[in-house]
């Protein structure tokens, strides 16, 4: 409906479905997971395109491809270099010790507990 009452906005450049679908994975993904996303986005779909259209037809599929096939072998070569040695227990005491590989198991979504805690035998009605 934006896009309709404003057909001239930077609005039809974003994909609201796509956004919305990535936020509700926000618990393990952070702002890591979608400022790179964000920026390599606006330069490759917004500037090269308008700026240098031809050059973007002819590489952008690839430099996907690209991003694409380093993320592969990337995960592979990770898994190759830190979990399949020793079944696993390579850096045990060091980087899965590390207090940011666990923390997520301290969080209230982890542990399935709510924020705020009612009284026994008390309802939603605000008189807590």
């Amino acid at each position: 409906m934006l896009t309709r009452r404003y057909p001239n906005t930077i609005l039809n450049y974003l994909n609201f479905p796509l956004i919305f679908s990535g936020v509700g994975l926000i618990p393990p993904a952070t702002s890591v997971n979608y400022v790179p996303w964000a920026i390599i986005g606006f330069i490759f779909q917004y500037i090269i395109r308008r700026k240098h259209f031809s050059w973007w037809a002819k590489y952008n599929y690839v430099l996907s491809a690209a991003l694409d096939a380093g993320t592969a072998v990337g995960l592979i070569l990770i898994f190759f270099c830190l979990q399949f040695p020793l079944d696993g227990e390579l850096g045990k005491d060091t980087i899965q010790a590390w207090w940011g590989n666990s923390v997520y198991k301290q969080t209230l979504d982890w542990n399935n507990t709510a924020l705020r805690q009612i009284s026994p035998g008390s309802t939603f009605d605000g008189k807590w």
